[in-house]
């Protein structure tokens, strides 16, 4: 179940969704996304930003499409 916490580095509360295994596929390794990340009240989100922390944690950034294919936003 989601818990929500607060940031380390920042005021803003995080909510723990808790772990998902890790898969392999051909070359690369694949995790789920959870529901509530993907259809958010914010928008869908349609792609992610990939971006590995110093110390070693991996940063996902909501990309939502807007209502012009090759518009989206960085949210």
């Amino acid at each position: 179940m989601a818990q929500v916490n607060k940031s380390k580095n920042h005021n803003e509360p995080t909510v723990e969704l808790g772990t998902r295994k890790i898969s392999k596929m051909n070359f690369s390794y694949i995790v789920t996304l959870p529901k509530c990340f993907v259809n958010s009240p914010f928008g869908a989100v349609t792609k992610v930003k990939r971006t590995m922390l110093e110390d070693g944690s991996l940063l996902l950034t909501p990309i939502r499409q807007n209502s012009d294919p090759d518009d989206f936003s960085v949210f």
